[in-house]
């Protein structure tokens, strides 16, 4: 798909993988791929219960590459390069990956993108759902699992929570989803949970 065909869908995950598959797609003959992550990853493995109109990868940029974005109408601002007609807002934040993070090939809406796996990116939200107190990422943290709890390696979710320190986050989202497993909490019963911050749960 090309660029202009990706930007003429409506806003929505579709909308995202064909845009983070394009620019994927740009990194070519041994050039390293950049990994999605952020709310873009968020919104793509959620199939949209989250939106967001920005674009993380973990990666760099070779001038090759910027020269193909600046032809295609992207502009460059630091670590930034924004389409302003599309209005897509990309970010490379980071050159690499944690060295206990990795990166799955995830195929959807018939295209193949590069994210980081599932339970990297929950611990990345259940992470600043603890430390920043980011009521968003509790939430966030709760659709993932609850959209995609087949995909979900729990052993690993929980050794990598361990490790990063926030098993004390894990415990009280996956008590909260055990609370509500045979229906959904509303948005404002959602709200007011991650709102509230990781609880104490009894072991």
């Amino acid at each position: 798909m090309k660029l202009d065909e990706a930007l003429a869908l409506p806003e929505g995950p579709e909308r995202t993988t064909a845009i983070a598959a394009w620019i994927q797609s740009l990194f070519v003959g041994g050039t390293q791929v950049p990994i999605l992550v952020g709310g873009a990853a968020v919104e793509i493995f959620s199939k949209g219960a989250y939106t967001t109109g920005d674009l993380d990868f973990v990666g760099s940029v070779p001038n090759s590459i910027g020269a193909i974005l600046e032809s295609n109408g992207f502009e460059r601002a630091g670590r930034h390069w924004i389409h302003r007609e599309g209005q897509v807002f990309v970010e490379f934040p980071g050159s690499s990956l944690g060295p206990d993070e990795r990166p799955v090939r995830y195929s959807a809406f018939g295209h193949h993108v590069v994210l980081v796996s599932i339970e990297d990116l929950l611990v990345d939200r259940l992470g600043a759902w603890e430390y920043w107190k980011s009521g968003v990422d509790g939430a966030n943290a709760f659709v993932l699992v609850r959209r995609c709890r087949d995909e979900i390696n729990l052993r690993r979710l929980k050794a990598r929570a361990k490790q990063a320190g926030f098993e004390a986050a894990l415990s009280s989202l996956l008590a909260f989803d055990k609370e509500w497993s045979l229906s959904e909490p509303d948005d404002e019963i959602l709200e007011q949970w991650a709102n509230r911050g990781p609880q104490e749960v009894d072991r």
